[in-house]
C-alpha cells in the first residue's frame, strides 16, 4: 500500500471513530461520568488508620478497584503502590512511629481474630494512646502472597484477621477459597466486627456504604460483560467475559498451592 492510500484510509477511520469524551470524564476515578460511581460514595472517619499496599498491576489496571473505593470512602486511609515495601520510607515511618501500633490484615495461625479472640490487649494499647494502623495487601491472592514474602517489614508485623460469615459477592471474579474476600469486603467486615467488639464507634453503620458502591460496580461490570454491542477484551470469537460461578471450573493451582503465606 502506498502512502497516499494509507493516509486516505486513515482519514476514513478517524472520521468514523467516536469522539473521545474527555469533557465527560470524572477526574476522581477516570470513568465516564455516565458510568461513574463516585456520587454513591459517602466518606466517613475511623479511629483505625488503614494503609492499602496496592500492587503495581492493580494500580495501573483498576482505576476504580476495591482499594480505590476504600480510600475514597475512608477518610483515615492512604495508598502506597509497589511490590516490595521493605524500603518504602512512608511505610517504615509508620511502623517506627512509637505512637502507632501496626498490624497487617492477613490470615495466619497466629493472627489475632477480631471476631473471637480476646481484644483486651489491643484495647489497652488504644487506652495508652497508641493509634491502630492496619496494613492491607491490595492485589490478587497470588500477588498478595508474593508481596508479603518480599516485604520483610510487613511480614514481621502482628497479623489480624476475622471469621467471615459470608462468601464474597465479587462473583464476577474467581475466589481461590470460600473464606477469601476482596479488599473492600475485608475492610467492611473488619469495621463491623471492630464496632461490635468496641474498637470502633460507628453509629448507623457507615461502613455498609462500601458494599452499596461495590454492588453497583459489580452490576455494571456484569452488564458490560454481557452486552453484545461492546468490544470484548478476550477478542472476537471468544465467549463473553462473564460466566456464573456455579458454571466455572476451579483452577487447579488453588488446590495444589498454599493460598496464603504462613506465619
Amino acid at each position: 500500500m502506498n502512502k497516499q492510500a494509507y493516509l486516505a484510509q486513515k482519514a476514513i477511520r478517524l472520521a468514523q471513530a467516536p469522539a473521545y469524551k474527555r469533557q465527560n470524564t470524572c477526574y476522581k476515578c477516570f470513568w465516564l461520568t455516565e458510568n461513574c460511581r463516585c456520587p454513591l460514595i459517602s466518606p466517613f472517619d475511623t479511629d483505625t488508620r488503614f494503609v492499602l499496599l496496592m500492587h503495581i498491576k492493580e494500580a495501573k489496571q483498576e482505576k476504580l478497584g476495591t482499594g480505590r473505593i476504600c480510600h475514597a470512602t475512608l477518610k483515615n486511609s492512604e495508598i502506597r503502590v509497589g511490590i516490595d515495601f521493605s524500603h518504602d520510607e512512608r511505610v517504615n515511618a509508620l511502623i517506627a512511629d512509637p505512637e502507632n501500633y501496626c498490624l497487617v490484615m492477613y490470615p495466619g495461625k497466629k493472627s489475632l481474630n477480631i471476631s473471637t479472640d480476646d481484644l483486651n490487649p489491643l484495647q489497652a494499647k488504644k487506652e495508652a494512646g497508641k493509634k491502630l494502623v492496619v496494613f492491607l495487601i491490595d492485589g490478587t491472592w497470588s500477588c498478595a502472597k508474593k508481596m508479603m514474602k518480599l516485604s520483610k517489614n510487613i511480614h514481621t508485623l502482628p497479623r489480624i484477621s476475622f471469621s467471615s460469615t459470608h462468601k464474597s459477592i465479587f462473583y464476577i471474579k474467581e475466589q481461590p477459597a470460600e473464606y477469601c474476600l476482596s479488599t473492600l469486603e475485608s475492610i467492611q467486615f473488619f469495621l463491623s466486627e471492630a464496632d461490635r467488639r468496641g474498637l470502633e464507634n460507628l453509629p448507623n453503620r457507615p461502613q455498609d456504604n462500601l458494599l452499596v458502591v461495590f454492588q453497583s460496580m459489580i452490576d455494571f461490570m456484569v452488564a458490560c460483560a454481557l452486552d453484545p454491542t461492546l468490544p470484548r477484551y478476550r477478542g472476537e470469537g471468544k465467549p463473553r467475559g462473564y460466566s456464573k460461578p456455579e458454571n466455572r471450573i476451579r483452577r487447579s493451582k488453588w488446590t495444589s498451592r498454599a493460598i496464603v503465606l504462613p506465619d
